[in-house]
Parts: C-alpha cells; structure tokens; sequence
C-alpha cells in the first residue's frame, strides 16, 4: 500500500508533548471538525501516555504504529522520548488513514523495517472526514473497548474570545489511591478560583468545556485528589500535578499521565496538554 501520510498544517513550529514548562502555542491554522471533502479519508493522532508500557507488553518503549500495513509515524514512539504523532505546531495535526474498518498494529522498532514483531493489534472503525486519538494508558491490556481510550474527536468550534478544553485521566497507578482509597481527581483552575472537572476517574475522559480566554494571561491548572467533603479552594487541596497554559481560541485536551507513585524521574505523574484543532 502506498504511504498515507498526510499533515493537516498550515504554519510550521513543531511542539511535540506540551509539559508544565510550555507556555506559547500560537497557531493560525483554520478550525474544522470535519472535512466535508473526504469521503474515504479519516484522521488519527496517536497519544503515548502508558507509562509501564515496557512492563506490560514486554518488549522496549519504542514501537511503531501500523494502519492497514503501513507505518504512518516517524519516529517511532517512546513514553520518554517522541510520544505524540503527528509532531504539528499548527492549527492541528493528524495522519490520514483510510476510512471504514481498519487494522491498527504497535510492532517493535525493527533494525532495518521498522515493523519487524507485531506484539498487539486492534481492530476499528473510523468514519469518513472525522478526527481521532488513540491514546494509549497503563489499561491497554485490559481487554475492555471503553479503556483503551480511542476516542472520536468531536470538537465543538472554538469561538472568538473562547476556548474548548477537555480532561483525561491516564493515571492508574496513583498515590491518592494507595493511601487515601481516593481513585477520583478534581482540575481546579487557578485563574478562576474554580473546579473545572470534579470525581473523574481512570481512563476516563470529559467532554469539552467552553471557557473564556483572557489573551495573554496565563492560567495554572491542577489536578488535585477529589476531596471527602465539600469543595474546597486550591489551599485546602492536595495537588498531584500542574500545568500552566496560555490558551487562545482553539480546542485542547489536557490528560494526566504518569505512574503517581514516584516522585522523580521520566515516569513522574504529571499534567500535559495537546492541540486538538
């Protein structure tokens, strides 16, 4: 089959995983949920967020994604290393695939193919026009469908002045967990002395929320154990992670990855974000 890799950009920076640090994502590309012009073509963005892949499947994090046979990523993904394809600083980026039922195989890093062992394959179907992400967590072997988070990109247009914003919960292995029996998280934004989100559980994800922009201004947004009782503000929280973010009017997920046991290195819980469009 001939390679279908296609981009949907229009500028040029590359920006890869957004972490706490990152602070400008100025893009200019134009908006669309769908593209009215395909009628064979759909979209897909790949998302390594499983943080005990190597564990899991037993063999190296670094691997490649195989549609229908052909390899669309480049390089290949590592949790530490390159973790979302396609890497798009513009208004928004997938890799084309073909639509209807398709065949999506994770190979190991062949010296010479790049897709020599194929340790899991997963049967979907994708629509004609529209937009997804297969986000991969520490549930990928669980063999149940609603867990392995590939998940239709319905985005709402983000209008002037707004933008979308939505959560996921990648984070299984979590210390709120292990020693308060808290499996929830709260996101609480700084900026609006609020909870965005509340009682949001692994491998889950919400949907997009419309908030308003303050061009310019930075916010800080934290994922936080869901309280006992009440809702209590930031200084009555316990934080697991932060993400500072400068939004303008676009459409962004902001995910929780990590293994919330450790407290340093690679593997570190944290909260990072992408560009949907």
């Amino acid at each position: 089959m001939k390679k279908l890799i296609f981009y949907i950009l229009i500028a040029t920076s590359i920006v890869g995983i957004y972490s706490s640090c990152s602070k400008s994502n100025d893009v200019n590309a134009p908006y669309t949920s769908v593209d009215p012009n395909s009628i064979s073509t759909s979209y897909l963005k790949v998302v390594h967020a499983s943080s005990n892949f190597a564990t899991l499947f037993g063999v190296p994090d670094a691997f490649n994604v195989i549609v229908n046979g052909t390899k669309i990523n480049s390089p290949f993904l590592s949790y530490a290393g390159t973790s979302i394809f396609p890497l798009v600083g513009s208004g928004y980026g997938y890799v084309s695939i073909p639509s209807g039922a398709v065949q999506i195989k994770l190979s190991t890093n062949g010296t010479l193919t790049g897709d020599s062992i194929a340790f899991k394959i997963f049967s979907k179907t994708v629509n004609p026009g529209q937009f997804y992400t297969f986000l991969l967590t520490d549930s990928i072997l669980t063999g149940n469908p609603k867990k392995e988070m590939f998940i239709r990109d319905s985005t709402p247009v983000a209008l002037p002045g707004y933008y979308n914003l939505r959560f996921i919960n990648a984070v299984g292995n979590d210390s709120a967990t292990t020693f308060t029996g808290t499996n929830t998280v709260d996101i609480f934004s700084y900026s609006r002395n609020t909870v965005l989100w509340s009682k949001i559980g692994v491998d889950s994800a919400t949907n997009f929320q419309l908030l308003g922009t303050n061009i310019g201004v930075q916010d800080t947004l934290y994922v936080t154990r869901t309280p006992a009782s009440g809702s209590p503000l930031l200084p009555g929280r316990v934080v697991l992670a932060k993400l500072a973010i400068t939004p303008i009017s676009r459409n962004y997920t902001i995910y929780y990855k990590g293994d919330g046991t450790q407290t340093s290195g690679t593997k570190v819980r944290t909260l990072s974000y992408y560009l949907n469009q």
